[in-house]
């Protein structure tokens, strides 16, 4: 494979060209449709999967034995993934998913950590990645752990807007489709209690609301720093219920 997908990729943008083309002999592109699952958890850890293009993103979560699900992370076009048990020599801590076309580079896992050995830029790159996704895991677990709700959706929504929103004349449209089973799936909630949620904070279905925000009454200062509308693909979150700069 040519090396030029892989400098795309943020982790990969600062190896040298050797160390590059010697990981690309061990690569190969996929194209993937929607909905396929990419590795499940519990599967072995062969390969580290880089995300390249494509009109979706690669939903990273876990299903539990009574079907609810946890949305841990959304990866998109320049980032990595699946990278924890080739490190680790363990088995798939969750499922990829992919939502959307997208187009990935399936990279092997003993040569991953080979380049990872002979690569300080990798190594230093692949540290730094670690340590930000390890805050953000750190920062849901203190959220679940102690926050209501409401805040703990407003700050995944605000994290989502970061990570890609685009200004419309209404707002802000987030890069994702979120549906309500999507807001349950984000705080490991049952779509019965997001459904509250959605009604008590005024998220408010598309098709019926686009363009009319709602006005959320909530004493919560997390929500009082939203003073903008998010629109989704399906759906808009509306008044004060989000907010980002």
């Amino acid at each position: 494979m040519d090396v030029t997908p892989l400098t795309a990729v943020s982790i990969f943008s600062n190896m040298s060209g050797d160390d590059l083309r010697r990981l690309a002999m061990s690569c190969t592109i996929l194209e993937i449709g929607d909905g396929t699952t990419i590795f499940a958890q519990g599967d072995p850890a062969d390969s580290v999967w880089a995300l390249i293009a494509g009109d979706g993103h690669v939903r990273i979560g876990a299903i539990d034995r009574h079907s609810k699900a946890l949305m841990v992370e959304v990866f998109r076009a320049g980032e990595i993934f699946g990278e924890v048990g080739v490190v680790d020599g363990g088995s798939r801590t969750a499922s990829a998913v992919a939502e959307g076309k997208v187009r990935v580079i399936k990279i092997r896992g003993t040569a991953f950590l080979a380049a990872l050995a002979s690569s300080p830029a990798l190594g230093d790159a692949l540290c730094r990645m670690m340590a930000q996704r390890l805050r953000r895991t750190f920062q849901l677990f203190q959220d679940a752990t102690f926050e209501t709700l409401e805040v703990r959706l407003a700050r995944q929504i605000l994290y989502l807007a970061a990570r890609g929103a685009r200004k419309t004349p209404q707002g802000l449209r987030l890069p994702d489709r979120l549906r309500q089973p999507d807001l349950a799936d984000l705080l490991g909630a049952s779509t019965s209690r997001s459904g509250a949620l959605r009604h008590r904070s005024g998220i408010a279905d598309g098709a019926r609301h686009r363009g009319a925000p709602g006005d959320y009454r909530g004493g919560s200062q997390a929500w009082s720093a939203l003073p903008r509308l998010i629109a989704t693909d399906t759906g808009t979150f509306g008044g004060a219920l989000i907010t980002v700069p």
